[in-house]
């Protein structure tokens, strides 16, 4: 039986029930509800598998940790938030978005009828319907959150155009060139080997073709491509290089420039020229931004007001203890 995949960016799933030979206990009481310990497990488990991606050995088991008292946090913050939608009728239709996901989720993982998918869910200790019931509460909890914080989140012109002005920086293209070289080795005779690039140039001013004294005396890797180095960020390539063709128009090429083992010439192909991007072209990302900085806070200063209308006891320092 193959395992589920399951794709829900939502919050944590609540509510997960205990496995069969997990002696459960309560960690924490939320108003009328409850959070147990294996909640807390079920909880972990799925965190775990998320910093596994990014940890491991010791450095994970560390992190996992330290992650404990966030998970529980959590966890109440998912029951105030169940119980205040509850009070007010919120999330009528989560019913039809839990069966939507559900059948997409069947449909992704192959299964070919909601018995199949049944099947994978037992395999896994669970069942369908406390599956749907989990399923059901995250989008009733992240359709509050978007309620009463999302919604409420306010973007003015000023704002978006003081954040363009002070991140112009963050919205401007770098210089970009596309570069040919000549490349003429020094091969133990540096002396003649500027004598030929210096020859070279004096052609190429005389109205040669860069190509053909590519084809001619040009060696070295770029030799066999006609020559062509490829497009780079004006301020990653060597200092000398940057020099040596800043007043380079498109088309041209540079004077002879002493490298290392040999000297070059270099002919800019095209130049894309350092640019400020519009505000019309970062206008998105720029609300984005914003109302991303704005949506912490006042998430936070949301579930603060609920947890302090609401009795929360937390039976454990340590949720997740044996």
């Amino acid at each position: 039986m193959k395992k589920l995949v399951f794709v829900f960016p939502l919050i944590l799933a609540l509510g997960w029930s205990a496995r069969a030979g997990v002696v459960d206990r309560i960690v924490a009481q939320v108003n009328d509800d409850i959070i147990t310990l294996s909640d807390m497990k079920r909880a972990m488990a799925m965190l775990r598998q998320e910093l596994a991606t990014r940890y491991s050995g010791e450095q994970l088991e560390k992190e996992v940790k330290n992650s404990e008292r966030d998970v529980l946090e959590d966890l109440i913050e998912q029951k105030l938030l169940l119980q205040k939608a509850n009070e007010i009728g919120f999330g009528k239709d989560a019913d039809v978005q839990a069966a939507s996901y559900i059948e997409k989720l069947r449909k992704d993982n192959g299964f070919k009828d909601m018995q199949e998918l049944e099947r994978a869910l037992a395999q896994q200790g669970d069942t369908l319907a406390s599956f749907r019931e989990r399923i059901k509460k995250q989008y009733i909890a992240q359709g509050m959150i978007s309620e009463f914080v999302g919604s409420r989140i306010t973007l003015l012109t000023q704002e978006v155009e003081k954040y363009y002005k002070d991140h112009a920086a963050e919205f401007t293209t770098p210089e970009e060139v596309t570069l040919s070289e000549i490349y003429i080795p020094t091969e133990g005779n540096p002396g003649a080997a500027e004598g030929r690039a210096n020859d070279i140039y004096k052609r190429l001013r005389e109205g040669e073709s860069f190509a053909t004294l590519v084809s001619q005396y040009s060696k070295g890797p770029t030799a066999t491509k006609g020559g062509s180095i490829g497009t780079y960020l004006t301020g990653k390539l060597n200092p000398d290089t940057v020099a040596a063709i800043s007043k380079v128009k498109e088309g041209d090429f540079s004077a002879v420039v002493k490298g290392k083992d040999g000297f070059s010439i270099y002919r800019v192909d095209s130049r894309k020229v350092t640019a400020l991007k519009s505000l019309d072209e970062v206008k998105d990302e720029i609300k984005n931004r914003i109302w991303q900085q704005k949506f912490e806070p006042e998430r936070k200063r949301y579930v603060a007001q609920l947890k302090e209308d609401a009795y929360i006891q937390i039976y454990s320092d340590t949720a997740t203890a044996k």
